[in-house]
């Protein structure tokens, strides 16, 4: 199990790696959809995508034991956190920046 600090994380480090390279994943794809005003935009929502599935995997993993577990990550429990985190926090920023989910047609 991965050791941050003395604190036990609850999965492994390369559980942990997956994770993190999933929220980036999924704040790279609310990067390219639509108009965004801020240029680090998918920074902002990758990290709450990260903390959304975290907290699916240990909160939401615990409780039930449905779906399946990848050393110690719970994956549809923090794959659901992480689109419902991700997503509220998505649509926070890019509509308080003035972006939007559709593009603006541009002249050719």
């Amino acid at each position: 199990m991965l050791d941050l600090f003395g604190w036990d994380v609850g999965m492994s480090t390369l559980a942990a790696t997956l994770l993190v390279f999933g929220a980036l994943i999924l704040g790279l794809i609310a990067q390219f959809v639509g108009e965004v005003r801020y240029p680090f935009h998918f920074v902002v929502v990758g990290i709450a995508a990260l903390l959304g599935g975290y907290l699916g995997s240990e909160a939401l993993g615990t409780l039930s034991t449905w779906g399946p577990e990848f050393e110690g990550l719970y994956v549809l429990p923090a794959l659901i956190g992480g689109l419902i985190v991700g997503g509220a926090v998505d649509a926070i920023v890019r509509y308080s920046t003035d972006g939007s989910y559709m593009a603006a047609p541009r002249p050719i």
